[in-house]
């Protein structure tokens, strides 16, 4: 059983470094891809310094984009995108790869993950818990870097939807889920980082206006309205805020 893992890249050359090694050093063969979308910071001369690194480096429209550049190109029997400024916990493919094996029938593996605040060193656990359909109407409760899913359901769905730029992953679960067999693992498998650098970060008001659109395709109205509503009057500035307290609180931990 092979992995393949899509990272797309923008600018995000400060935490690249760490995003390879969390891939390189799992211990099942892994195939890894970073789509870069034109960076003008440190991320092609650390490409440039890999020599095992597979990657291209051209203007794309968009992070959607970029992932499915990847997932064109990629062979492995299990797929996955690892944006640039995340990273994979220590030797977690081989027990996924293990559970897939168990479970033929599964199409999708997840797990817990953690929210890194900045720079800090602080990790803060979240779980995903069950997963049905239900729920994942009622919002995005996927750390989308510790979702995998088969080879099957990216040539019986496609990719990822390139008009969408904030909600992409939310999106291609709510797509997929209808005929797909889902099996949750509890155990932290990635951690995302949060920080003022992010592109949701910069654009939170955005991002959800942009869910109501996408939600609204599947049915889902009132909620996600209100949701980007909130974001739009004040969500930002709490949000921003919040960071930047966690952040504080992160340091101060050590």
């Amino acid at each position: 059983m092979r992995f393949s893992i899509v990272t797309p890249s923008l600018n995000q050359g400060r935490y690249l470094a760490e995003c390879l090694d969390s891939v390189v050093s799992q211990d099942i063969e892994t195939e890894h891809w970073v789509i870069d979308g034109g960076s003008m910071d440190e991320t092609l001369s650390i490409l440039r310094s890999r020599p095992d690194a597979r990657w291209i480096s051209e203007p794309d429209r968009g992070q959607s984009d970029a992932i499915n550049k990847g997932l064109q190109r990629v062979t492995g029997d299990i797929l996955g995108y690892l944006c640039a400024d995340d990273f994979l916990e220590p030797g977690v493919l081989s027990r996924i790869a293990e559970i897939f094996a168990a479970n033929p029938a599964a199409d999708f593996v997840y797990g817990d993950g953690y929210f890194l605040e900045s720079d800090s060193g602080w990790k803060r656990l979240k779980r995903a818990g069950a997963f049905s359909i239900e729920r994942l109407r009622r919002g995005n409760f996927l750390l989308q870097p510790a979702v995998f899913w088969r080879r099957r359901v990216y040539e019986r769905h496609g990719g990822f939807d390139t008009s969408l730029q904030y909600c992409m992953d939310h999106e291609y679960w709510l797509r997929t889920c209808g005929d797909t067999v889902w099996h949750y693992f509890a155990e932290p498998l990635a951690s995302c980082r949060l920080h003022a650098d992010a592109k949701t970060s910069r654009a939170l008001a955005l991002a959800w206006a942009e869910a109501v659109g996408m939600q609204a395709r599947y049915g889902i109205h009132g909620r996600p309205a209100w949701d980007a509503l909130w974001m739009r009057v004040a969500g930002a500035r709490y949000y921003t805020l919040k960071r930047r307290v966690f952040a504080l609180i992160g340091r101060l931990r050590k």
